[in-house]
């Protein structure tokens, strides 16, 4: 692991900047943690987030696709919590582009390097959209392209791709074989098929997701990547996957809690009583792994303290506190343990929000008190987002989760795989999706005026606004 260096334009100026235009949180005011959230979601977008580009993120210094899977999961955190409808435009344009013209999450541009682990991330993401009932436009609709059947459509494909002739099953970190890495099973991989499995149980109540669920989950205790302690390991190498990475990340705690989570849900009797098991000693890891005993912030203890973190890393945490959240939701004994964290959480991070150029980029280290430390990026960006909209207490229709059979409108197709689109119907609903060029500056304005021309069937009026 190479340490990040300080991104252009940081100095240790910034370090004693003057915090004017910081962020301002009342951690007890709903407004003030909404107006927090705002402040951070458009900072991320005007800086990091162009949907239209192959990537959907700004490959500065080094930002991947499974990443701007991440930032839409974000967006629709952030719509459902707030109801600001700023950004919905951009995450259906960054969504349609991302689902391909083969509808299976595997785009032209990605498709060769492509992992499991980021098709997972794009297809919790539209897990996220599913549940929440994020809009799906007219286009979306008539191309198949929809929440649910995407994410069904990736349950589908990785089911294919379990592999029993190594290590007794499990998704291999990388779908191609070419590519470096498809000799090694992570955890991550197989973490968001388990969360994926148990919420598509959850939603649709659909046994067959459920038995999935736990065949995974199963697989991750009795091989150790789970061990008997709860310490979650990284992943190991084929064919027999008994020597382990032994790195620990927030990620990888976070989509177990919230796999468990479901499965709790779903079930009652001695099921459900054996998935509380299995939360409150994830949890309890968890805290008692990740959370500084003297600050209560969570730390990416692998990279952080020495500045070790690659580009992806600094956004492990978001999705840490986007899974606590979703946890406390679906397992709702566990609110009172998991919300002040969060909240206290949200607290610290906004603290460190007073760097940069603007006075409110926010930092690595969220243990070291109301300052920024240098460090800043998507993922410090998107960490902070997504802790503090994820601290506010849950109120009526504010980040519900619901089900197809209570307020769910995504269409279901159990058997999807993906199917081409002919080309005519990518040129009438995703002309953007030819395109392989960043639009910058004045060409963002030509080109919103093209795709609302040429786009009707996404909804009367659509106009799509690029922040930034």
């Amino acid at each position: 692991m190479k340490p990040r260096s300080l991104l252009p334009g940081v100095s240790i100026l910034c370090l004693s900047i003057q915090a004017t235009n910081a962020i301002d949180l009342d951690i007890n005011s709903y407004d003030s943690i909404k107006a927090a959230a705002k402040t951070v979601a458009r900072d991320l977008a005007n800086t990091y987030w162009d949907p239209y580009s192959v990537n959907g993120v700004h490959p500065w210094p080094t930002y991947y696709w499974w990443l701007h899977g991440a930032v839409l999961g974000a967006f629709v955190d952030y719509w459902a919590f707030t109801g600001d409808t700023t950004f919905n435009e951009n995450v259906t344009v960054g969504w349609l582009r991302g689902v391909s013209p083969t509808l299976n999450l595997q785009p032209v541009e990605q498709a060769s390097s492509e992992g499991n682990d980021d098709q997972g991330f794009w297809s919790i993401m539209s897990m996220d959209a599913t549940e929440k009932v994020f809009p799906e436009t007219k286009g979306q609709k008539d191309l198949g392209a929809g929440f649910l059947e995407i994410t069904q459509t990736v349950h589908n494909l990785q089911v294919g791709r379990w592999d029993e002739t190594t290590c007794g099953g499990g998704l291999r970190w990388q779908i191609n074989n070419w590519n470096n890495n498809y000799k090694y099973k992570n955890t991550i991989s197989n973490g968001l098929f388990f969360q994926q499995s148990a919420r598509l149980a959850k939603y649709t109540g659909n046994v067959t997701y459920a038995d999935w669920a736990e065949k995974t989950y199963k697989w991750l205790r009795d091989k150790k990547f789970i061990q008997d302690d709860f310490y979650i390991n990284d992943g190991a190498n084929v064919p027999n996957c008994d020597k382990f990475s032994n790195e620990q990340w927030t990620y990888n705690y976070g989509t177990i809690m919230a796999g468990c989570a479901a499965m709790y849900n779903f079930t009652d009797g001695s099921a459900r009583a054996y998935w509380k098991e299995q939360i409150d000693n994830v949890l309890n890891a968890t805290i008692k792994t990740f959370f500084d005993a003297d600050t209560g912030a969570i730390k990416e203890i692998q990279c952080q303290e020495g500045y070790y973190c690659n580009d992806d890393q600094p956004s492990f945490k978001a999705y840490l506190a986007r899974w606590m959240g979703y946890t406390a939701q679906v397992a709702p004994y566990t609110y009172n343990d998991i919300m002040p964290r969060l909240r206290k959480n949200a607290q610290l991070a906004a603290a460190t929000c007073v760097g940069g150029s603007s006075g409110r980029d926010c930092g690595l280290k969220w243990n070291i008190g109301p300052q920024f430390d240098g460090k800043t990026g998507l993922g410090e960006q998107l960490s902070a987002m997504e802790v503090i909209q994820n601290a506010a207490p849950f109120v009526a229709n504010v980040g519900q989760v619901l089900q197809a059979n209570n307020g769910g409108e995504s269409k279901s197709n159990p058997n999807a795989t993906g199917k081409k689109i002919k080309k005519d119907k990518v040129e009438e609903y995703l002309p953007y999706m030819l395109k392989n060029y960043h639009i910058t500056g004045a060409d963002r304005f030509g080109a919103a005026i093209l795709t609302i021309l040429t786009v009707a069937g996404f909804g009367a009026g659509v106009a799509f606004s690029i922040m930034g």
